[in-house]
C-alpha cells in the first residue's frame, strides 16, 4: 500500500511538473519581448512600440494554427507526445532570434510567429482535467496557470541579469526545457482517460474525424463561440495591461525620479532590497525597478490565479469567474480614473496590485473548458479556443498604436526624457482592458456551468442552460 502510495504521488509529481514547465516557458518566451522593448527598439533602429505590440500580438495569432496543429496530435496519438513536442518547437525558435543581426527586425518577427506554434496550453490542462478528480481540478489548473507566473518572473529576472549584457543571452535561455523533456519522455505517463478512449475507439473501428470541424459543428458550435469571446475578452484584458506595463512603469518611475515625489522615495526603498543582486546594472535605476515591481505585481496575480481555481471547486466555475471578473473592473476603473482625471503614482501602484488579483479568473479557463467537452476532442478544443482568443484580442498592438497616437515624442530616449507624457499615452491605451473587463461580465451570463464535472473516456457533457 505504501509502495502504491509513492508511486500515485510519484505520477502526480511529474505530471504537474509537466504541465508547469510547459506553461511557465509559454509565460517566459513571449514575455522576454516586453521585458526587453527598450533594449529591442534601441538595437533595431526605427521600430517603435507599435511594432513591438504588433509581434507580440502575432505571436499569439500563430498559436491558433499551432493549437489546430497539437491540439490534432494531442487527440489523435496521446498527450504525452503532443506535449512535449510543443514545448520542444517553442523552446528552439525562441532561442533562434538571438542570432538575428540588427538590420533584420522582419526575421526577429518571423522567429517569434514562428515560436507561437508551439502552444501547449490545451495539452497540458486535458492532461490536469483527466488526471485530478472535480474537488481537486480547480485548485490544481489555478496553481498550473500561475506558473505561467512564474515564467514572467524569471523573465525578468533573466533581463536585470543579462540584459545589460545583451538582450541576445536573454532569448538563449529559453533553452531551458530540454533537460526536462529527457525526464518527461521517460516518466510522463499517457492520459489514462485518452488511453481508454483510444482502446474503444479501436474495438468499435470508429475513425478518427477532424476535431477542429468538429468543435464547430451543429453540437458543439454555441457553446464554442460562447467560450472563444469570453476567453477573448479576458485575454484582450490581461494583454492590453501586462504586455507593455514594464515600459509604463519605467516612465513611472522616471517620472518620479525626476519630480522627486513621495513615491520615487518608495521606488528608492525598493530597488535598495534588490540593490545587493543588481549592482552591476547601475543600482535603482528606473529600468531595473519597473522590472522589480513587475516582479512583486505577478507573484500576486499567482496568487490569485491559485486562489480563483481552488475557489471554484467549492462555489463553482462560472461564480469564481465572475467574482474576480468584478475585481477586474474595479481595478481597472481606478486606473481610468487616475490616467484622465487625476493623475496620482501611488494610485497606479495600488490598483496594479488589485488589477493584478483580477486575472485569476485565468486559472478556471482550462478545468472550465475541459468539463464542457468530450474526451475525443478536448485537447483541441482547449487549444484552439484558448489561442484563436488570445490570437485575436490584439491587445499589445492596440495598446502601443494608441500609445504612439498621443505621444508626441518618437524615439524611445526622448519618452524616456518625457516620461509623464509617455506614462500618459502608454495608460490611455492600457485602459482598454477596462472594456474588456465589462464584456467578460456580460459574456459570461450566457456561458453554462457544466452538470457533471466527472471526466471519463466517454464522457459525453451534459451542457446546461445557464
Amino acid at each position: 500500500m505504501a509502495q502504491e502510495s509513492k508511486r500515485a504521488l510519484g505520477t502526480t509529481v511529474v505530471i504537474l511538473l509537466a504541465a508547469f514547465i510547459a506553461w511557465m516557458h509559454d509565460g517566459y518566451s513571449l514575455v522576454l519581448i516586453s521585458a526587453l522593448s527598450t533594449e529591442l527598439q534601441a538595437y533595431f533602429v526605427g521600430i517603435s512600440d507599435a511594432h513591438i505590440g504588433l509581434v507580440i500580438s502575432l505571436q499569439f495569432v500563430f498559436t491558433v494554427p499551432g493549437a489546430v496543429l497539437f491540439g490534432e496530435l494531442g487527440d489523435r496519438f496521446g498527450r504525452k507526445k503532443a506535449l512535449i513536442l510543443s514545448i520542444a518547437w517553442d523552446a528552439v525558435f525562441s532561442s533562434l532570434t538571438a542570432l538575428v543581426p540588427a538590420n533584420m527586425f522582419w526575421l526577429f518577427a518571423v522567429l517569434r510567429l514562428c515560436s507561437g506554434l508551439g502552444v501547449s496550453w490545451g495539452i497540458s490542462f486535458s492532461i490536469i482535467s483527466e488526471y485530478f478528480s472535480p474537488k481537486k481540478r480547480g485548485a490544481a489548473g489555478g496553481l498550473v496557470h500561475s506558473t505561467f507566473i512564474l515564467g514572467y518572473i524569471g523573465a525578468l529576472v533573466i533581463t536585470m541579469i543579462l540584459g545589460p549584457i545583451g538582450w541576445q543571452w536573454c532569448f538563449l535561455t529559453a533553452l531551458f526545457p530540454f533537460p526536462f523533456l529527457i525526464l518527461f519522455w521517460i516518466a510522463l505517463p499517457e492520459s489514462e482517460v485518452w488511453s481508454e478512449y483510444e482502446e474503444i475507439r479501436k474495438k468499435k473501428g470508429e475513425k478518427h474525424k477532424l476535431r477542429v470541424k468538429e468543435i464547430f459543428s451543429k453540437k458543439w458550435v454555441k457553446l464554442t463561440i460562447l467560450l472563444t469571446l469570453l476567453f477573448y475578452f479576458a485575454e484582450t484584458a490581461y494583454h492590453a495591461m501586462v504586455d507593455l506595463a514594464p515600459q509604463f512603469f519605467q516612465y513611472l518611475f522616471t517620472y518620479n525620479e525626476i519630480s522627486a515625489s513621495a513615491t520615487a522615495r518608495l521606488e528608492t526603498f525598493i530597488a535598495q532590497i534588490f540593490q545587493n543582486f543588481f549592482q552591476y546594472t547601475g543600482g535603482t535605476t528606473a529600468k531595473t525597478t519597473s522590472l522589480l515591481y513587475m516582479l512583486v505585481v505577478m507573484v500576486i496575480a499567482a496568487i490569485g490565479l491559485f486562489f480563483f481555481g481552488f475557489l471554484s471547486d467549492y462555489i463553482g466555475r462560472k461564480r469564481a469567474f465572475g467574482l474576480d471578473n468584478i475585481v477586474g473592473i474595479t481595478g481597472g476603473v481606478i486606473f481610468a480614473i487616475t490616467i484622465f482625471f487625476a493623475y496620482n503614482s501611488n494610485a497606479l501602484l495600488i490598483t496594479s496590485i488589485i488589477i493584478a488579483l483580477g486575472f485569476g479568473l485565468h486559472g478556471i479557463f482550462g478545468v472550465w473548458s475541459s468539463e464542457l467537452y468530450d474526451t475525443e476532442l478536448r485537447a483541441s478544443a482547449n487549444s484552439i479556443i484558448f489561442s484563436i482568443a488570445r490570437g485575436a484580442s490584439f491587445g499589445g498592438f492596440f495598446v502601443g498604436l494608441i500609445s504612439d497616437a498621443l505621444n508626441p515624442f518618437g524615439s524611445i530616449t526622448e519618452r524616456l526624457l518625457n516620461p509623464l507624457v509617455s506614462m500618459t499615452a502608454l495608460g490611455t491605451g492600457m485602459s482598454i482592458s477596462l472594456i474588456a473587463f465589462i464584456a467578460i461580465f456580460i459574456t459570461l451570463l450566457f456561458v453554462p456551468e457544466p452538470k457533471d464535472k466527472t471526466i471519463t473516456a466517454l464522457s459525453k457533457s451534459d451542457i446546461i442552460k445557464p
